[in-house]
């Protein structure tokens, strides 16, 4: 992580944000990085990182699932694991809040087992490639909107201003 900087330029000439799915990975295992807030921009970033940019085929107890860019099939239990969160009921209300602002879509599959989900606009933020092959979540970048981020960001203010 430490070979990682951002500079000032990309954010302020640029709408977009170029995450390094390395860089996530390595804060998905750091415990000391605090996932608590409101804002929901970890968990939407965690969720952007494991969505697709090509057309794939995942296979999921004895299931193929078609899951095409800016989508990704996922155990409950495992994307419990990647937010850090204990439990389905609170996965659901992150999902749900996501959903409600119109950041992401999704869907409860195979008797509330696995989640499907959609990030809105992702064609929008990051090129779609138009083969089928294997999507590899640990290597490779995706472009976070900043205006995106900034709604996060900002809602989360707002919230504890309120509290």
């Amino acid at each position: 992580m430490s070979n990682y900087q951002l500079q000032i330029k990309q954010i302020v000439d640029y709408p977009r944000c170029r995450i390094y799915r390395q860089l996530m990975q390595s804060l998905l295992k750091d415990p000391n990085i605090r996932t608590g807030g409101s804002s929901g921009l970890f968990y939407y970033t965690v969720l952007c990182c494991y969505a697709n940019f090509i057309t794939s085929y995942k296979r999921i107890g004895g299931i193929s699932y078609i899951v095409y860019p800016g989508e990704w099939v996922c155990r409950t239990k495992e994307l419990m694991e990647l937010l850090r969160l204990k439990t389905i009921k609170q996965i659901l209300s992150i999902l749900d809040n996501l959903q409600k602002r119109h950041l992401i879509e999704y869907s409860i599959l195979g008797h509330g087992k696995l989640i499907k989900y959609n990030v809105t606009n992702w064609i929008k933020a990051n090129r779609v490639l138009d083969y089928n092959a294997p999507c590899q979540k640990d290597t490779g970048f995706f472009f976070l909107p900043i205006s995106v981020a900034n709604e996060l960001v900002s809602y989360n203010t707002l919230k504890e201003m309120m509290l």
